[in-house]
């Protein structure tokens, strides 16, 4: 993993334009002579610590070992429950079927996540998760770095699935999964601009996918997919990038969109950046 530490906020924006020349373009020369081009999507994770390692909240709630199946008998339990109390209704599927979707659409090279709508909405209400979320943004990943007084290495992670458009693997080894964004969900999802990682390994014996921690893959530093370039901001500067992101507009409110969030983008005004 490469590591950029940047060195004023103002300096930011040319950082970004670092990983983006490296990273953010595809090109290659063809047989005629022709260049062929493709933009490369570039993801933002923002954590207040540099060196905190890159944990979903399911990693952050359990040790234990749980595998595709067993997570999503969990989620689909919670199902009834939530229809009761919210009133919505989802399309969510009995274990039994759910089972046998998963059986059909996965491989050894392939995981499969049934109901994804499901449970990306959970993971948005809190509840543990193997999702790893990222955003299109780097400024609202930015947000997320400096979102806490109290951080000393605020950073944000650049991940780069495939550079070449090329990605291989091989069973029984760890493999991110990048799920995408196109899903009908909670409005924060929108809102964040988020897409979402899993990392899993195939378990031969039980012929199913176990998830595991991102660190490992990205520890192999394999530049020609999974790569991860991370940014260290100045914690000095985060008054100075709060506010410039306010100007953009991103701020708790507008990135959770609940009264509580109004309340701590109120909060965040008045006694941080000082607004009258």
């Amino acid at each position: 993993m490469q590591t950029i530490r940047v060195k004023s906020w103002e300096s930011f924006d040319d950082a970004l334009k670092r990983v983006r020349r490296a990273y953010g373009q595809y090109v290659r020369t063809l047989s005629d002579g022709s260049q062929f081009e493709r933009h490369v999507k570039i993801l933002y994770r923002g954590q207040a610590d540099a060196k905190w390692p890159l944990l979903t909240t399911l990693e952050r709630k359990t040790n234990a070992e749980i595998d595709v199946l067993r997570y999503v008998d969990y989620a689909a339990r919670t199902v009834n429950e939530l229809e009761s109390f919210t009133g919505t209704r989802w399309s969510v599927a009995p274990y039994p079927d759910l089972e046998r979707e998963v059986r059909a659409k996965q491989d050894s090279l392939r995981v499969h996540l049934p109901a994804y709508d499901y449970l990306v909405h959970l993971r948005h209400h809190g509840f543990p998760s193997p999702l790893l979320d990222w955003t299109e943004s780097p400024y609202i990943a930015a947000y997320f770095a400096y979102l806490t007084s109290d951080s000393r290495n605020p950073a944000v992670y650049c991940y780069i699935e495939s550079p070449t458009f090329v990605k291989v693997g091989s069973g029984g080894s760890p493999m991110i999964s990048l799920m995408g964004p196109y899903v009908s969900t909670h409005r924060r999802h929108f809102a964040q601009r988020a897409s979402y990682t899993v990392c899993t390994r195939w378990d031969q014996e039980r012929e199913r996918h176990v998830f595991c921690k991102h660190e490992n893959v990205f520890a192999r530093g394999d530049e020609t997919q999974d790569v991860l370039v991370k940014l260290v901001l100045p914690a000095r500067d985060r008054l100075a990038a709060l506010r410039r992101l306010s100007e953009y507009n991103i701020n708790h409110f507008t990135l959770f969109q609940s009264e509580d969030a109004l309340v701590k983008s109120l909060e965040t005004r008045y006694f941080d950046l000082g607004d009258a």
